[in-house]
């Protein structure tokens, strides 16, 4: 018969393992004083940590992380009373360079932005996925802080799908790979970096993709505005090691930069913070959808099925298991036999 022997602890030892063999410990005893967390930007951003802003399309996610840059670069209070202790700033814009040009020269133009701050835009291919790409942006920081003889303490990834493409969001593995890059920036310049990314269809649902993206930063950032109103309201959804804090509404302010050659009037955004009774309310999630078997029709054309349903669940979350029962309906009633080509890939 077995019987389950339970280990005992180990006795004391008189020698001591080499350091090589073993890893540090400290005993609790030593933990009597309070720590506090190197906050940079009060209560928003912290040293060395990691964060995501999200939100839909076109509710101002550059035009307010450019402003956090600014204050930033600057030392200026961000929101005018979240105190800032200023730093270098790496801005890597990867998708629309002519507009994230004229927003910094709208920031100048405003005095947010004055001569000589330490704010450095990368326009560079910058990928999460491709092998040494994050240690050649890790020297570029490090330069940065050396021309602004300035820590280097903010670091921007605009955006996330950008960084990721031809990757899998919404898989581990491409995710897992992309915050491994984020880590070894962070470890290799102790800066803050923060990626700036979309949600999925359903906005309660928060930023889409993987969830290891989620567990892996410190703080997450969601932007929201009510369908018809010109506010977005930011709120703080995760915070590691600090209070979320309270909602950050702004509106976006017209700067007119001069005329193009038709003598038409050239304009970009700045940041105009709102009082906190400006705020949105907060959107909860709704029921879970109820999804006819037409509605897969929305989908189409795709190249395989495999394609097809990869589509549906980006577009408007749907699972795989519905997926494919609907895709039985549509079988059995034979709605697609008119178009060959649907007919086709519903067969496959």
């Amino acid at each position: 018969m077995n019987i389950l022997q339970i280990s005992k602890p180990l006795p004391p030892t008189d020698s001591d393992e080499s350091d090589e063999l073993s890893f540090p410990i400290t005993i609790a005893d030593e933990m009597r004083e309070v720590s506090e967390a190197a906050d940079f930007v009060e209560r928003l951003l912290t040293d060395g940590a990691a964060s995501i802003v999200y939100g839909p399309s076109n509710l101002g996610k550059s035009f307010w992380v450019l402003d956090v840059a600014a204050c930033v670069a600057t030392g200026r209070d961000f929101r005018d009373e979240l105190e800032t202790e200023q730093g270098a700033v790496v801005y890597v814009a990867l998708e629309g360079e002519l507009g994230i040009r004229n927003r910094i020269v709208a920031l100048r133009q405003s005095g947010k932005l004055p001569d000589g701050s330490p704010l450095f835009l990368c326009f560079a291919a910058v990928s999460l996925l491709e092998p040494g790409h994050a240690e050649k942006l890790a020297a570029s920081v490090r330069s940065a802080a050396m021309q602004s003889k300035l820590p280097c303490r903010l670091v921007v990834i605009d955006t996330l799908s950008r960084a990721m493409a031809g990757g899998d969001e919404n898989g581990s593995k491409d995710m897992t790979v992309a915050v491994q890059s984020i880590d070894a920036i962070k470890a290799a310049t102790g800066a803050h970096v923060l990626t700036i990314h979309h949600c999925g269809k359903d906005e309660a649902k928060g930023a889409r993709g993987h969830s290891s993206l989620r567990a892996a930063v410190d703080t997450e950032i969601e932007l929201t505005r009510p369908e018809g109103q010109s506010i977005t309201t930011v709120r703080v959804t995760k915070q590691r090691d600090m209070p979320t804090g309270e909602a950050m509404p702004f509106s976006l302010k017209v700067v007119e930069l001069g005329t193009d050659r038709r003598g038409n009037p050239i304009t970009s955004c700045t940041v105009h913070h709102e009082d906190e009774m400006m705020a949105a309310e907060v959107k909860k999630a709704g029921r879970k959808s109820i999804y006819q078997a037409e509605d897969l029709l929305a989908y189409l054309p795709a190249n395989n099925v495999s394609e097809w349903q990869k589509r549906a669940r980006d577009e408007c979350g749907m699972a795989k298991d519905t997926f494919y029962r609907l895709k039985k309906e549509l079988e059995a009633d034979c709605r697609t036999k008119k178009d060959p080509t649907t007919q086709a890939i519903i067969k496959a």
